[in-house]
């Protein structure tokens, strides 16, 4: 089974209209991950950052971000994970990866023996390849 680390940008397409073509693309990986195909890794920073977007850029109620959240997590083939090497996100930011948060995704990654990591940033996806991750999306 292919683990999957998935990025907050993925979450917030398959959570929003903000992009069809993502968004598409979003619920391909979830329902890969409920066939059985994949174990998607939702971080704890990544979650973090879904509420903080969903509730101050996209305006939506803490009960209704809640209850979604409540729903991701009894999805199949979903795992949510927490621990994360500190060292490692600091070697890697700001000299190796200058974006914070992409140093957190990679160290995860790495962490939780990730075989891919599904973004929709990329400039990050063109780096994990130099952290022994793959894009998701490229095949």
């Amino acid at each position: 089974m292919r683990r999957v680390l998935v990025d907050t940008n993925v979450l917030l397409s398959f959570l929003t209209d903000r992009n069809a073509t993502q968004q598409s693309q979003a619920a391909a990986l979830l329902e890969e991950a409920a066939s059985g195909a994949s174990q998607l890794l939702l971080h704890q920073c990544v979650l973090t950052e879904l509420v903080y977007v969903l509730r101050n850029l996209y305006e939506r109620e803490s009960r209704d971000v809640a209850e979604l959240l409540r729903d991701l997590f009894e999805l199949p083939g979903i795992e949510p994970v927490d621990a994360l090497a500190w060292p490692r996100v600091l070697d890697l930011w700001p000299t190796a990866l200058k974006d914070f948060g992409d140093a957190v995704l990679v160290a995860a990654g790495v962490q939780h023996r990730a075989d891919a990591v599904a973004t929709f940033d990329r400039d990050l996806a063109r780096r994990l390849s130099r952290f022994t991750l793959a894009d998701y999306w490229a095949g």
